[in-house]
């Protein structure tokens, strides 16, 4: 079970609140966790009913200052005074507080997922940056002084540096990388983000040192040089973290209390090239056309190009794979939404759909919901932003750093739906994760109705649908599900 990390006094939590603020939109797998942290760090300082206060003071300041004119009028001096003295009391007191404020703003008002700038097919976004370089290097110094100024938690912070240090990314106006030790996997994909960023220069000399390369092993060929250009596209988004692991019998006998069920699930032998099909194309940047995120279902449009594909996979399968690249979707980490065929143990909740779904249970009180109907995704998601880590850590006794609590995603509804009779009822649920629109708003991934598919039926809805057709089922899953880009 995790220890109560301590919270630094003094100038320097304000320090590690802003340096947290910042990495938050760059390392957004790890987001949530860096928002629970700045919150507790602001609360030695400013908590969030302080904030709260301060941010009703303007409103304070306009309501007493419309009755000092009625005052005024009725000639009341010793109210007027009165409430010319509390005017002035606000005021002040705002003005010495505008800094702390601002900075309580973008903690305790912090809502919603962001996208990961790192993750493939994402660069037309408005406001993507335009050196993901730069990015990195901001973002690994940023990592680097948590180090020092926020020691509790300083191995999650050295961890993220070097993962970011060693991930390959594209640099605008710079020499291109085509050291000896470079990979021609890692060239590919800096190939590929030159080609998106327009930047012509960069992209002719990896085009140069690729030919080349291609060149030298058609004069020489091996078995290595064979087998490094089969996994050019897998090996970047192939997870290295065992997702297979088992839990203990304490955290699963914890778990059932819960509601929650220990499963496995091993990956389709045939869906094994699925994984080269989808890296193959995972940079296309396919946004959804639509502008608004609005109330009402959508329908992802899906694509599907047969070559790659297993000829005995189904059309359904097709279809949603196709729908996953024509619609970029993320987790709610903020990463690319990747269908993982690989082995998996997870925890999910694997109450019956055939019967009416109970509202109350240890979980939904946990994370303070009164029900699983006509939740909005913006209820579920502030729930889980609110309690998910202090129900793994306290409850479940499992380290928030490496699992998570969330919506259950698509891929494993549909796995463990097989065998337990889900997608047969006229009702969606709540699935991990959201579409991205080309103008960057998001809506809410859902599905599962019988009439569209059942268990391949795939949907987004608005944030702040509440329709009751639709129910909350969570799952426990390691975070490094989430993750889109290894290399």
């Amino acid at each position: 079970m995790a220890k109560k990390t301590r919270v630094p006094e003094g100038p320097s939590a304000p320090k590690a609140v802003q340096l947290l603020v910042d990495v938050c939109g760059a390392d957004t797998i790890y987001a949530d966790l860096y928002l629970r942290r700045a919150r507790e760090l602001l609360s030695s300082v400013l908590s969030e009913a302080q904030y709260r206060a301060l941010k009703r003071a303007q409103q304070d300041i306009d309501e007493a200052t419309k009755q000092s004119k009625v005052a005024t009028l009725s000639q009341d001096w010793k109210r007027v005074e009165a409430l010319a003295g509390q005017v002035e009391t606000l005021r002040r007191s705002l003005t010495e507080n505008a800094a702390i404020s601002a900075l309580g703003a973008k903690v305790y008002d912090a809502y919603g997922v962001g996208i990961d700038p790192f993750s493939p097919g994402f660069d037309s976004l408005p406001g993507a940056p335009e050196d993901l370089a730069a990015l990195r290097a901001t973002l690994v110094g940023n990592l680097k002084t948590l180090v020092a100024v926020d020691s509790p938690l300083a191995a999650l912070y050295e961890s993220r540096r070097a993962f970011f240090a060693a991930l390959a990314v594209a640099s605008k106006g710079t020499a291109a990388v085509t050291a000896a030790a470079t990979s021609s996997a890692e060239i590919e994909q800096l190939a590929v983000q030159a080609a998106q960023q327009g930047d012509m220069a960069q992209l002719r000399r990896y085009a140069q040192e690729l030919a080349a390369r291609q060149a030298k092993e058609a004069a020489s060929p091996s078995p290595k040089a064979d087998t490094q250009t089969a996994s050019v596209g897998s090996a970047t988004y192939q997870c290295p973290v065992d997702l297979t692991v088992p839990f203990s019998d304490d955290v699963t006998q914890r778990a059932r209390a819960l509601g929650f069920a220990a499963a496995r699930t091993e990956p389709l032998q045939q869906n094994a090239p699925l994984l080269d099909y989808v890296a193959a194309r995972m940079w296309q940047p396919n946004l959804g056309e639509a502008e608004t995120e609005k109330e009402g279902t959508m329908r992802a449009d899906a694509v599907v190009d047969e070559v790659g594909l297993p000829p005995e996979l189904s059309q359904p399968v097709k279809v949603l794979v196709g729908q996953f690249l024509r619609n970029p979707f993320i987790n709610s980490g903020g990463a690319r939404y990747l269908v993982r065929f690989a082995g998996e143990t997870v925890l999910i909740e694997d109450f019956p759909e055939d019967q009416e779904v109970q509202s109350a249970s240890e979980l939904m009180s946990a994370l303070g919901l009164q029900r699983r109907r006509g939740l909005a995704r913006v209820e579920i998601d502030d729930a889980l932003l609110q309690h998910g880590a202090r129900v793994l850590q306290e409850q479940l006794h499992l380290d928030p750093q490496e699992f998570r609590l969330v919506s259950i995603p698509h891929d494993l509804y549909m796995r463990f739906g097989r065998d337990r009779g889900w997608g047969q009822q006229q009702q969606w649920t709540h699935f991990d994760g959201y579409q991205v629109l080309k103008n960057g708003q998001l809506r809410a991934l859902a599905g599962g109705d019988v009439r569209y598919g059942g268990l391949t039926d795939l949907i987004s809805l608005g944030l702040t649908d509440q329709r009751e057709s639709v129910i909350a089922r969570f799952a426990v899953i390691r975070r490094a599900r989430q993750v889109a880009r290894w290399r």
